[in-house]
Order: structure tokens, then sequence, then C-alpha cells
């Protein structure tokens, strides 16, 4: 993400809030797959849900630049391989993930990590995410206090799904 997106109060309520949105709903998730994946020694799997995790941590970086909306899946292929993002260098850069080795899927956790530290010092901050048996949810009182907050400041309710990936 660029550094001259001017962090303030309106860039965190239209732009901020939906990057960390998104961060709890796709990054952490593929993040979880990748251990479970390494763990259970399917480094295809593993692979796979890198690039996973890095078209999550690219899309996260949009959102966090202004991009509103869930891209097509033609105008996400298209950004990742024109963009020089090092996100999107990084997941060019990824080995195949059919026939991927222990050796290729712990580098490409390596590669997966470094993007992902690197996206977490530039959300403004994180939601936590509530983890059932049925699945996982982010803390609704965090997404009713930034409503609250956007009203206040004149700003329209946030459609929490439109960055769905």
């Amino acid at each position: 993400m660029s550094d001259d997106h001017g962090v303030d109060l309106t860039w965190l309520l239209t732009h901020g809030a939906g990057m960390a949105w998104q961060y709890a709903m796709s990054v952490q998730t593929s993040l979880t797959d990748i251990d479970a994946a390494l763990e259970d020694g399917d480094h295809p799997a593993a692979v796979e849900s890198c690039a996973v995790a890095l078209r999550a941590i690219i899309y996260c970086e949009q959102v966090g630049e202004g991009y509103v909306g869930a891209p097509t899946e033609l105008e996400q292929q298209l950004h990742i391989a024109l963009h020089d993002s090092p996100a999107a260098r990084a997941l060019r850069a990824l080995p195949p993930a059919a026939g991927a080795t222990r050796r290729e899927a712990e580098a490409a956790r390596l590669i997966v990590a470094e993007h992902d530290e690197r996206l977490r010092e530039a959300l403004p901050f994180t939601i936590p995410v509530i983890r059932t048996a049925a699945g996982f949810f982010p803390t609704v009182r965090l997404a009713a206090s930034l409503e609250k907050l956007r009203a206040e400041q004149g700003l329209g309710r946030i459609d929490w799904n439109q960055w769905d990936l």
C-alpha cells in the first residue's frame, strides 16, 4: 500500500475499516489453511493456500487505497498480472501448487508471512475474529462502533459485504 493515501479519520472510515474487515475475513482464514495443510503434509494445498493468502493481501491493499466492491475474477487476475506491488510480484513468483515439495511449501509460507506482517503494519486496527464450530465471524461490537462513528461524521452505513472476495 502506498504511504501517501492520507491516513486520517475519513480514510479510516471509508477505506481503513474495509481493509481491516477484509483482512479478518480473507487473510486470517488463509493463514489458518496454510498452517493446517503444512501440518497435514499436504504441500500442494499449502502452496495453493499461500496463493490464496497473497491474493487476499493484494485485495486488502487495494481496499486501503480506495477500491470499492468486489473485483470480478478477470479484474483481479489483471491486477495481479500487471500491478507492481510487492505482494503481486510475490504471487507471480510462487511455484505451481501441483507437485509442490515440502521445501517449496515452507518457502512460500515464509513469503506470505513477510507480506502479512507488512499488511498488518498498514492496518488501522485488527478486528478480533471469533472462531466457532460452524465457522467464524468478526466481532459485531466493533462494526457497530464504526457505524456510529461514520454517522457522526455524516457518512452513510457501510455495506460490509461489498468487499467479499
